[in-house]
């Protein structure tokens, strides 16, 4: 039997799951925001259905609690030295949409998370139209060998081939100096 042959046609409302996807969040999630009454929802038919709009204007708030302090600078000695791979490429002309389907796709398979690191950021620069810029950061007594972190990083460019011009990558590898 079709999954939607329960689901009532409610123009204009979608189902949690549906919700769920449009969100990119999990199903309990909405449940979650449905019984905190931050997504107004109906019964029909014994399905809960939320109104489209309330779907496309809701706004997640951040996860966490919210910082009462600024951290203090550190500076890491011994085995705890933290070391940044920074890579810096254009996004293939007319590809901005597929690179961020693409990069959806590796979050929610879990794909290249780059054994070691403790850090991984993705950049859209708003200084250099159409580069993508990368932070990949290790610590030093977990970071696997050079030969380990070519192999994730060109695994990585294969997934992304197709989105990044990778012929116009900078790269730059170096010891942080200081952090929070």
């Amino acid at each position: 039997m079709n999954e939607y042959a329960q689901r009532p046609n409610l123009p204009g409302y979608v189902s949690i799951k549906e919700a769920a996807r449009l969100l990119g969040v999990s199903d309990k999630r909405v449940y979650e925001y449905v019984e905190e009454g931050r997504l107004p929802s109906t019964w029909a038919a014994d399905v809960i259905m939320i109104p489209l709009n309330e779907v496309n204007k809701f706004k997640r708030r951040s996860s966490g609690r919210p910082r009462t302090s600024v951290p203090s600078w550190r500076i890491s000695s011994g085995e705890n030295i933290q070391v940044v791979t920074s890579i810096a490429v254009q996004i293939r002309p007319g590809r901005q949409q597929a690179l961020s389907q693409r990069l959806e796709e590796i979050r929610r398979s879990g794909q290249h998370s780059l054994s070691g690191t403790i850090g991984r950021f993705i950049i859209e620069s708003e200084t250099i139209p159409g580069q993508v810029d990368m932070l990949f950061v290790w610590r030093r007594a977990v970071m696997p060998n050079e030969a380990e972190r070519e192999q994730a990083l060109a695994a990585f460019r294969q997934a992304t081939l197709d989105e990044l011009d990778w012929d116009s990558a900078k790269y730059n590898h170096g010891k942080m100096l200081m952090h929070t």
